[in-house]
């Protein structure tokens, strides 16, 4: 049997043990591909670049579960990152009743390496069942749908948001969405109704949908899954805002040699068929 035979009946268990390596390695040890930011992420980061310590807050709604973490996860840590080292304040929340545990999660390792404090600096709302009320009463008074946080102190005992009515006190809403509800949710009630600034970050899968709202102005900015996040944990670390783990960066890292692999898999097999079958 000369060699591309040997190639061509290749077991397939190899196969599967150097893919596994491949995506293995950069997920261990950072490897820093380029990476090109699209002009529809860096609009979004720009938005908040251009905020500071006087400014309105920043509203991220959690509207995701464990299933999309991947994707999503690294945005809301990105985002943190990136507000906190402009002083800018952020208010959470959540639309799916998944979320809060996502968002405390992101709220117990940001904020420490900021020295933000709770209460000053940011505020967790929590999740409230019932989209179109919540969203709707939050543009008429915010403390009307969220007496309490989601630790049950009222919010008019927190500094943060004692002085805050509605959409008009918030600088820039994130929806961070998996589905539904999510960014379809916001952008009916809180941008087409009250005018609010909204920036979106979505699955892959999503971004298509997404993408003529960007276009008209009715969405400011758009992650698109996993290059968006890993976008903005570029433009964040590349601004010295933030010198942490950038897990969407190296998940594309690994995206990528899985990729590059399996293309050169796809290559060496069909050359080897060929040469065999020519053979024959």
């Amino acid at each position: 049997m000369n060699f591309w035979e040997k190639i061509s009946k290749l077991p397939r268990q190899w196969i599967y043990i150097s893919l596994a390596i491949f995506v293995l390695f950069p997920l261990l040890v950072p490897l820093g591909f380029p990476l090109k930011v699209m002009p529809k992420s860096r609009k979004l980061f720009q938005m908040i670049d251009t905020l500071g310590q006087n400014s309105k807050p920043v509203l991220i709604s959690c509207d995701f579960d464990p299933q999309s973490m991947p994707e999503l996860y690294p945005m809301l840590v990105a985002l943190l990152r990136h507000c906190f080292a402009r002083d800018v304040k952020v208010l959470v929340m959540a639309l799916w009743p998944q979320g809060p545990g996502l968002a405390e999660m992101a709220l117990s390792e940001v904020p420490p390496d900021y020295n933000k404090e709770y209460g000053t600096d940011y505020a967790f709302l929590g999740y409230k069942f019932g989209v179109a009320a919540i969203l709707l009463g939050m543009g008429d008074n915010i403390r009307g749908v969220f007496p309490r946080d989601y630790y049950g102190t009222s919010l008019d005992s927190i500094d943060l948001t004692s002085d805050m009515r509605n959409y008009d006190d918030i600088s820039l809403i994130v929806s961070l969405s998996a589905g539904d509800p999510g960014w379809r949710a916001w952008l009916l009630y809180a941008q087409s109704r009250y005018q609010a600034n909204l920036g979106i970050g979505c699955t892959a899968v999503s971004a298509a949908d997404v993408y003529p709202y960007v276009e008209t102005g009715q969405v400011v900015g758009l992650l698109a899954g996993m290059k968006g996040a890993s976008e903005y944990e570029e433009m964040v670390y590349n601004a010295q805002y933030s010198a942490g783990r950038r897990a969407a960066s190296q998940g594309m890292d690994a995206q990528s040699l899985g990729h590059l692999l399996i293309m050169i898999f796809i290559i060496i097999g069909n050359v080897a068929y060929f040469i065999v079958r020519r053979k024959k």
